[in-house]
C-alpha cells in the first residue's frame, strides 16, 4: 500500500529499485509481530502452510449442499476459472452466484465492505482511524442506507439471494476461510444487501474527484491570483471564459484543506486506486466498418492497479436471464458486458457533481451555520468507531443543508475554511436497480429506460444489438446550478449558489446510429458547449490525446476486424509525448551523451514501448521540466496536489512550448530550462540505470507491481512469495490509449490502467474476447490466482463463452453441482 511519508517528490529522490515498493507503512507495523509470528509457524510446520494456504482454496468440481437452494444449480468453471452459472430460478441463479464469488474473492468482498463502511479500524488499529474518520463524516454508508429502503420488491429478491449465497459459503467455511481472515485474526459478518449497496457508492466516490480539484484551484487563486490559476489548470468547457472567483469568497485560509486530497490519496491507496486512475476507453462499430457485418463494442476501464482484480467475470443463465460479463465481486448481475441481444460498455464522464460550500459557523455556538442571515442548526450524526484492542472512539458529524463539514476529519484543519461537501451521491441516487434493468433489456428503448437509473456515478454508455443498431447515452443526475461553474468553492451562506434539481434525462446527451459508424469516448468532453445552458457537465475532461487517437485509428479502415480491434486497445503512442520530444530534440548541446539523447528524441516514434529510451527520456526530462516550472512558485503543498493532475499540467506545459518567452520559463527562455531539465534528466538516468545511454529503456522505470490488496503491501518476505504476483515492466503512460499511469509524485511506478479489455462480437457473442487484469481468484495458491498476468500486459485476450454448446466444448473445464 503506498503511504504518503513514502512519497517521491522528484526523480532525483527516487531511490526505491525498479518495479519494488517500500515495504512497511502504517500497515506493515500493525500487521509485522502477527505476520513474523504467523511466517515461524508456516515454515516449522507444513501442517500450519496446509491449514493456512491449501485448505481455503475452494471445492469446484463435484457436489456440494448449499442450505437455502430450492433446486440444483450448475456452476462451470472454463481453463480460466470464470464461472457459468446455470439455474431454473430467479432465486438460486443469483444466490449461487454470491457462493462462488465467496468462493474466490471473500477477503476482497470483506475490505471493500470495511471500506465503504469506515469499519477498517476495527481489524487493523488506530492505525486507520483518520481513514474512518473520513469515511465516517463523507458518509457512504449513511448515503446507502438512506436508498434501501427504496428497493423494489425485485431488487430486494436479487439483493437478499446475492446475500444468502454469500453467508452460506461463510457459515460453511468458518473453519477454512480465506488466509487473511486467519493473518488479522477475525471471522466475517453476515453479507447483507446494504453492503452491496455501499459497495456502489465507494465506486461513485473512486470515479469522482471535482472537489480536490476545487481545493486546488482556491490555492492557486490565493497562492498566484485567479489568472495565472486559469493558465495552470485549462479546463476544456468550450470557450476560454475567465475564472470568476465568487464575490464574497476569499480563500486565505484555504491551503490547510489540501489535508482533504492527502486523505483522499489515502482512502483511495486501500482500494488500490488513486487519483490518476479515473479513466476509460469505450467504442462502438456498426456491421458497416465492421468485418463480420454485424456491431462490435470495446470497452478498456481504467483503474488501479489490485491484487485481485476489481473485476470477476461471470456468466449466468436461467429464469430469463443469460448474461455474461464483469461485475464487482460484491455486486450481482453484469455492469459490463453483453446479453443474447445486446452489448454496452461504459467509461467515466468525468463531469462535475460535487460543490464546496464554504459555510460561516456561529461563535457562539459550533453546530450553528449561516444561511440567508440567520442561524441554522446543523445535523448531528454521533458516529462510534471500534478500534481493535482499544476503546472505541465517537465523533460528531455535523451537516449543513449542503452535506457534511469535511474539515471536521482531521484535526490540523480545524482553523481552516469549514468546507461543506455536496455530492449527487449523498443524495437519493439509485444506480444498482439500472444494472439488473439493463442485464434484461433486449433493445435500445428498454436499454435507454434502464439508463435513467442509473444516477452516480455518470457514465459514458457504449451500445449495440443483434440487429444491427449502435448507440450512446449518457445517464445521471446532473445538479442545476442556480449560479456559478462549481469550478471553486463558493459562499454557502448567501443562497445564490444552491441546487434546483437535476437535469432532465431526455436532455442528456445520446444518438443513435450516427451517419460516421461509431462512437467514441475516452474521458473527453463529450459533446460541445450547450448554449441554451439546460445543464451544465463540467470543465475538467481528459485533455483528449486518447479519444483523438482512437477516433484516427478508427477512421484508418473502411472495415475492422477483432484484430485490428485489438490492436488499437493495446496501442501505446503517446501524441503528447511526440510534441514534447520534438521540441527536445531541437536543444542545442554537444557534450556525447547529451547529444545521443537529443537525437534519440529526434528519432523516436512517440511509442512507449517497455525498450524505448525515447520515452524514457520524455518521461524524465518532463518530470524535471515540471519541477523547474512550478515547485518554487508552489511551495511543497500546493504543488504536490497539482503534480497529480496530469490533466491540467501537461496541455499546460504543451502549450508553453508554443511561447519561448513567455514568463513562466524564467531567465533564458523556454530553451535555458529545457536544457536543464534534460541535462537533469541524464544525470539521474546515469545513476539510476548506469552510464549506457542505450540501456536507459521505459520499461526499467515503469513497472506494475501486483501486491495483494491491502496485505501483500506490507507483508515481509516469504508470505510475500504467496501473497504477491510478480512484477512486469510496461509499456504505455497514462496519455496512451493503453493506458499505464503513475503518480507524479511518486514517478515512475504504474498505479492505474486497463482494469479488463473486452471486445462484444454481436455477429457471434462465442467470438467475444476478455482480458481481465490477473485472474479470478482472490486464493493465494489458486491456478488462477494471477494467471491473467501475462496475457493482461502483453496483449493478449481470452475467449468470453456464451452458448452452452461453446462452454460445454472446454476439455479442461471443472464442473460442481449445488444442491439444495
Amino acid at each position: 500500500m503506498r503511504q504518503e511519508s513514502k512519497l517521491v517528490v522528484s526523480p532525483t529522490a527516487a531511490k526505491t529499485a525498479p518495479g519494488k515498493r517500500k515495504r512497511g507503512g502504517w500497515l506493515g507495523r500493525v500487521l509485522k509481530i502477527l505476520l513474523i509470528l504467523v511466517l515461524l509457524l508456516v515454515v516449522l510446520t507444513g501442517s500450519g502452510f496446509f491449514w493456512l494456504v491449501i485448505r481455503p482454496l475452494p471445492q469446484t468440481s463435484g457436489t456440494l449442499q448449499v442450505a437455502g437452494l430450492s433446486a440444483e444449480v450448475k456452476v462451470l468453471r472454463d481453463r480460466w476459472g470464470v464461472p457459468h452459472i446455470t439455474a431454473s430460478s430467479q432465486v438460486d441463479l443469483f444466490m449461487a452466484q454470491g457462493f462462488v464469488t465467496a468462493q474466490d474473492r471473500l477477503w476482497q468482498m470483506e475490505f471493500n465492505r470495511r471500506i465503504g463502511s469506515g469499519r477498517l479500524s476495527e481489524v487493523l488499529g488506530e492505525a486507520a482511524i483518520e481513514e474512518d474518520r473520513f469515511l465516517r463524516t463523507i458518509g457512504l454508508r449513511r448515503a446507502a442506507s438512506a436508498e434501501e429502503a427504496d428497493l423494489t420488491p425485485d431488487q430486494r429478491q436479487i439483493l437478499d439471494s446475492y446475500a444468502a449465497g454469500v453467508n452460506a459459503f461463510i457459515t460453511s467455511h468458518q473453519d477454512n476461510l480465506p488466509v487473511e481472515f486467519s493473518l488479522l485474526g477475525f471471522k466475517p459478518e453476515p453479507w447483507t444487501a446494504l453492503d452491496t449497496l455501499t459497495w456502489g457508492k465507494v465506486m461513485a466516490y473512486d470515479l469522482s474527484g471535482n472537489y480536490t480539484r476545487e481545493i486546488l484551484r482556491a490555492n492557486l487563486v490565493n497562492k498566484l491570483g485567479a489568472n495565472m490559476a486559469s493558465q495552470m489548470l485549462p479546463t476544456t468547457g468550450g470557450a476560454n471564459t475567465p475564472l470568476i472567483v465568487p464575490q464574497g469568497a476569499s480563500y486565505a485560509a484555504m491551503e490547510a484543506t489540501a489535508q482533504l486530497v492527502n486523505l483522499q490519496e489515502r482512502v483511495l491507496a486501500l482500494a488500490g486506486s488513486d487519483l490518476e486512475a479515473r479513466g476509460s476507453n469505450n467504442w462502438v462499430i456498426s456491421g458497416a466498418k465492421s468485418s463480420t457485418g454485424k456491431p462490435v463494442v470495446a470497452n478498456d476501464p481504467h483503474l488501479g492497479i489490485r491484487n485481485p482484480s476489481i473485476w470477476y467475470e461471470v456468466e449466468l443463465n436461467g429464469a430469463g436471464w443469460h448474461v455474461a460479463g464483469v461485475t464487482f465481486p460484491g455486486v450481482p448481475g453484469v455492469v459490463a458486458g453483453h446479453n443474447e441481444r445486446i452489448a454496452w460498455g461504459v467509461t467515466n464522464v468525468e463531469g462535475d457533481t460535487q460543490d464546496l460550500y464554504m459555510e460561516k459557523i456561529n461563535p457562539a455556538n459550533p453546530n450553528q451555520y449561516e444561511f440567508k442571515g440567520s442561524w441554522q442548526d446543523m445535523t448531528i450524526i454521533p458516529e462510534e468507531i471500534k478500534l481493535k484492542g482499544k476503546p472505541s472512539q465517537t465523533i460528531q458529524v455535523r451537516l449543513t443543508r449542503h452535506g457534511p463539514i469535511m474539515n471536521d476529519v482531521s484535526a490540523s484543519m480545524k482553523d481552516a475554511q469549514p468546507l461543506a461537501l455536496q455530492w449527487t451521491a449523498l443524495q437519493k441516487s439509485p444506480l444498482l436497480g439500472a444494472v439488473l434493468k439493463y442485464n434484461r433489456a433486449a433493445n435500445w428503448p428498454e436499454f435507454r429506460d434502464a439508463l435513467r437509473e442509473f444516477n452516480v456515478p455518470a457514465q459514458n454508455f457504449v451500445y449495440a444489438d443483434v440487429d444491427g443498431n449502435i448507440g450512446y447515452q449518457i445517464p445521471g443526475q446532473w445538479p442545476l446550478r442556480a449560479k456559478g461553474d462549481g469550478l471553486l468553492p463558493v459562499p454557502g451562506w448567501t443562497g445564490e449558489y444552491e441546487w434546483n434539481g437535476y437535469a432532465r434525462f431526455e436532455d442528456l446527451p445520446s444518438v443513435y446510429n450516427p451517419p460516421a459508424g461509431f462512437v467514441a469516448t475516452a474521458n473527453n468532453r463529450p459533446v460541445a458547449a450547450l448554449p441554451d445552458a439546460k445543464f451544465y457537465l463540467g470543465q475538467e475532461f481528459d485533455p483528449g490525446w486518447r479519444a483523438a487517437r482512437i477516433t484516427t485509428l478508427l477512421k484508418a479502415k473502411d472495415k475492422l476486424s477483432l484484430d485490428d480491434l485489438k490492436a488499437i486497445q493495446t496501442d501505446v503512442l503517446s501524441l503528447p509525448g511526440q510534441q514534447f520530444a520534438r521540441q527536445l530534440g531541437q536543444l542545442p548541446g554537444s557534450e556525447a551523451n547529451f547529444n545521443q539523447a537529443r537525437q534519440l528524441l529526434q528519432t523516436w516514434d512517440g511509442r512507449m514501448l517497455t525498450g524505448s529510451v525515447g520515452a524514457t527520456l520524455y518521461k524524465v526530462t518532463y518530470q524535471y521540466t515540471i519541477e523547474n516550472l512550478f515547485k518554487a512558485r508552489l511551495g511543497d503543498t500546493i504543488y504536490k496536489q497539482y503534480l497529480d493532475e496530469a490533466r491540467f499540467h501537461v496541455p499546460f506545459v504543451l502549450s508553453l512550448l508554443d511561447n519561448p518567452n513567455d514568463e513562466w520559463w524564467g531567465p533564458g527562455g523556454r530553451d535555458v530550462l529545457l536544457t536543464k531539465s534534460l541535462q537533469q534528466a541524464l544525470d539521474y538516468l546515469k545513476t539510476k540505470l548506469g552510464g549506457a545511454v542505450n540501456d536507459w529503456q521505459w520499461g526499467k522505470l515503469h513497472t506494475a507491481n501486483f501486491a495483494e490488496t491491502p496485505i501483500g503491501s506490507a507483508v515481509p518476505g516469504p508470505i510475500a512469495l504467496f501473497l504477491n504476483l510478480k512484477t512486469l515492466p510496461t509499456n504505455g503512460d497514462g496519455n496512451t490509449v493503453a493506458a499505464a499511469s503513475y503518480r507524479f509524485n511518486d514517478p515512475y511506478i504504474q498505479t492505474s490502467g486497463q482494469s479488463f479489455r473486452g471486445l462484444y462480437s454481436l455477429a457471434n457473442f462465442d467470438d467475444s474476447l476478455l482480458t481481465n487484469t490477473i485472474g479470478q481468484s482472490g486464493q493465494p495458491l489458486s491456478k488462477h490466482y494471477g494467471d491473467n498476468i501475462d496475457d493482461w500486459s502483453s496483449a493478449g485476450y481470452h475467449s468470453l463463452l456464451f452458448s452452452a454448446q461453446a462452454v460445454n466444448s472446454q476439455s479442461d473445464k471443472e464442473v460442481l453441482t449445488l444442491k439444495p
